[in-house]
């Protein structure tokens, strides 16, 4: 790039007019040159795509919500003592339960998962 080029590129995102690009103004830079938002979009999908993955493993009956009997049957199969007590599967799916439904919906799985919680408790 010649001079004027970044010049004019620099006025162009410079929304407040001092001269300099501060970090959100980097931020629309980046964006709109490098075409960062198709990158950050496919990388979102992916993620999305195994969270849903995971999420299917525990919803038997593919409803979309894990109730606490698809909790145990998912929880015993896998030869957790967890999955024997539906008490246990019943507080497990509590402590994620948003909505208050006692189930756990997709957005509910990965609001969990994105925050690095567990479903299950490791002892």
């Amino acid at each position: 790039m010649d001079d004027q080029d970044i010049v004019e590129m620099v006025e162009k995102v410079d929304a407040n007019k001092d001269g300099l690009i501060d970090l959100d103004e980097f931020y629309e830079l980046c964006h709109s040159f490098l075409g960062i938002e198709n990158i950050v979009s496919e990388e979102e999908n992916g993620q999305e795509k195994d969270l849903k993955d995971a999420f299917d493993v525990f919803d038997y009956d593919k409803d979309g919500l894990i109730s606490e009997e698809e909790l145990s049957k998912v929880l015993s199969s896998l030869g957790l003592n967890q999955g024997n007590k539906l008490d246990d599967c019943k507080e497990m799916i509590r402590n994620v339960d948003v909505d208050g439904d006692g189930m756990v919906n997709f957005d509910e799985f990965k609001k969990m998962m994105r925050a690095g919680g567990r479903l299950i408790a490791i002892s």
